[in-house]
């Protein structure tokens, strides 16, 4: 029997975040180069979290492994098991339903500009046959691409394409590597000790001198793989691992419009994971979010966040000029889950009045000159009414305008504007959806 992991992905990732000492990077940088400027305006990319630990259906990707990691202690680790066990899913990972295609038609007529995959992530499992890892499709699936058709998709569908690669390999670490949490730093965690590939305590082998430097070898090969085998690549997300500007400088080589995540090199985005930024941030941005609410993986309970709960985190990220890549797991057997297109639909019925508040968007002046989010596009001011709104919106320092509408009625919405302040109130009756968007034009 399989158990469910942590209720909330948002609170566990978010502990995350703490423990790992993560904070949002203030990227000042970033691409000049003309085929790369679609990023900021994108505003909603799909993350795809998948692997062999769907096949267990109650474990996160490649972090199930990992015993004591304080964001899942709600747990109490009944969604942990020993790497040896975790490995021992790739015989079963049979993918036998996997097709992309209604995934990514789905994602781009809900409003999607981008997707991301992950190609290879920690546990060093490849979704291509790559000539530079034991572990994958190669070895596992007779050589079967998982890849190709994920990137076909994306194209066929008008979406740029991402790759997630993971530069650590924790399956190539897996005799010199502890699986305990937190134990490469005592101070933080003394007397914790290490634990091998079955969780029990051990002395760490000391590595061979060059096994980092052909880590770091192999991770660079499968990049070139990936960069070279399927045509353009939009995006390169890389996760973990030492800070690594030769990877990205050999990613601009090969592809030179690509756009690199921060997280691993000096790329030219900021991210938070799981939890919205608190604070103005500098260049483009970017925050990952599960949309199942038990974590990155794919897990039995298939409960996903609202449609609602998202575009409440899409208004705030878009009034500051980021974007949410938010994450989908499939099942073991290749499908998406069902409630995974119910979301689709609900988020495609949104954007068909609502889309340009989103997409293409530029930031709005909040919180300095409104109490709601606010974004900009071809000269209307878009106003977001959230689930629990503030009554009456109020917005300062502006002239009068020459008008207000509730999109998705036409309805002119009553407001009062005195002395370079407009203050609006939208009658209950008035609303349609649990996040409505006024257009003001000026």
């Amino acid at each position: 029997m399989t158990t469910s992991v942590v209720d909330t992905a948002a609170a566990a990732a978010a502990a995350q975040h703490a423990a790992l000492g993560i904070r949002a990077p203030q990227i000042n940088t970033h691409t000049t180069h003309p085929e790369a400027q679609w990023f900021p305006q994108a505003g909603l990319g799909l993350f795809i979290h998948w692997g062999i630990s769907a096949v267990h259906g109650g474990i996160d990707l490649s972090w199930g492994m990992i015993a004591n990691t304080p964001w899942d202690a709600a747990a109490q680790g009944k969604n942990k098991i020993i790497p040896e066990d975790y490995w021992a899913l790739a015989p079963r990972f049979q993918p036998d339903c996997y097709d992309p295609d209604p995934w990514l038609k789905a994602a781009a007529g809900a409003g999607f500009q981008y997707a991301v995959l992950t190609a290879q992530h920690h546990d060093g499992y490849t979704l291509w046959p790559s000539r530079y890892s034991s572990l994958g499709v190669q070895s596992h699936l007779g050589g079967r691409d998982l890849v190709r058709p994920y990137v076909e998709a994306c194209r066929r569908y008008g979406l740029k394409v991402g790759l997630y690669c993971s530069p650590p390999d924790w399956f190539f670490d897996r005799n010199y590597k502890s699986f305990n949490y937190g134990t490469e730093d005592p101070a933080r965690f003394p007397g914790r000790p290490h634990f091998n590939t079955r969780h029990l305590p051990c002395t760490l082998a000391p590595k061979p001198a060059d096994h980092d430097a052909r880590r770091r070898e192999l991770v660079h090969h499968r990049v070139e793989e990936l960069l070279t085998n399927y045509g353009r690549i939009d995006l390169l997300w890389l996760d973990g691992g030492e800070h690594d500007n030769a990877i990205r400088d050999r990613a601009r080589q090969l592809q030179p419009h690509i756009v690199l995540n921060s997280r691993s090199c000096d790329g030219d985005f900021g991210c938070t994971e799981c939890c919205q930024p608190t604070e103005k941030f500098s260049g483009w941005f970017e925050t990952c979010h599960c949309w199942q609410k038990s974590g990155w993986g794919y897990t039995q309970d298939e409960d996903y966040h609202s449609t609602a709960w998202l575009l409440a985190l899409l208004a705030h990220l878009r009034t500051w000029g980021g974007n949410v890549l938010i994450n989908v797991g499939p099942r073991p057997n290749g499908e998406l889950p069902a409630v995974a297109y119910q979301r689709f639909s609900e988020l495609a019925a949104w954007m068909q009045l609502r889309r340009s508040a989103i997409i293409g968007s530029t930031p709005g002046p909040y919180p300095e000159q409104s109490n709601v989010p606010i974004t900009v596009n071809q000269g209307l001011w878009y106003l977001f009414l959230l689930p629990q709104p503030t009554a009456p919106v109020v917005v300062r320092g502006v002239q009068r305008p020459k008008s207000i509408t509730l999109l998705g009625t036409a309805a002119r919405v009553p407001h009062t504007w005195h002395d370079g302040q407009l203050e609006i109130t939208v009658p209950q009756s008035m609303r349609c959806h649990e996040v409505d968007v006024l257009a003001v034009a000026w």
